[in-house]
């Protein structure tokens, strides 16, 4: 199945296999059935409809945002609370000049630390519903805490083969449902 991904603005067609769709499409309804109020009315959304709603829309809104202006010909600036582009001009020459760079662009450290935390919340939440709580566990302080091998074996009170092992099994029974990175499903906007 070909599905649309939208990146600046100009498409790009991806092959996915059919078999790998059934399981997004089974995640994504999940998902959405978890937290949905009318439960009944609810359908299956297809493969290129989840695109659209967790990538293709984001990623839009995020383009035309920055960069529905691109014929101005200085960056970004903050006026009256609102992003847009100004043409400022030196009156002497007539000529465009450049503004301070730090003014024209916010701060939104709070804003990435917020996305980066919904984004470590929804790997967790995808790992634990894929495996068991253990292997689940193993996998999120290894591979999402930075916990090292031996630390983890410390933690656990067993050795650090015991642990390489047991993080071994977990990855494989991890890539028996995401076979590829691809498959995965990214955080939801």
């Amino acid at each position: 199945m070909k599905i649309r991904i939208m990146y600046d603005n100009k498409p790009t067609y991806l092959e996915v296999p059919d078999e790998d769709c059934t399981v997004m499409i089974d995640m994504d309804y999940e998902d959405r059935l978890s937290c949905a109020e009318d439960k009944e009315t609810l359908t299956r959304r297809s493969p290129q409809e989840i695109m659209d709603e967790r990538f293709n829309k984001p990623e839009y809104n995020n383009w035309h945002k920055l960069d529905r202006h691109s014929a101005a010909t200085t960056p970004p600036k903050k006026l009256n609370g609102k992003r847009g582009y100004t043409k400022a001009t030196d009156d002497n020459e007539g000529k465009n000049i450049k503004e301070n760079s730090i003014e024209l662009y916010p701060d939104d450290t709070d804003g990435v630390t917020r996305e980066k935390q919904a984004e470590y919340e929804y790997l967790c939440e995808i790992i634990r519903k894929t495996l068991k709580e253990k292997q689940a566990e193993l996998l999120i302080a290894i591979f999402l805490d930075g916990v090292s091998v031996t630390e983890y074996a410390e933690r656990e009170g067993v050795s650090k083969s015991a642990i390489s092992h047991r993080l071994d099994t977990a990855k494989k029974n991890f890539k028996k449902v995401f076979p590829e990175s691809s498959t995965f499903p990214s955080c939801q906007s």
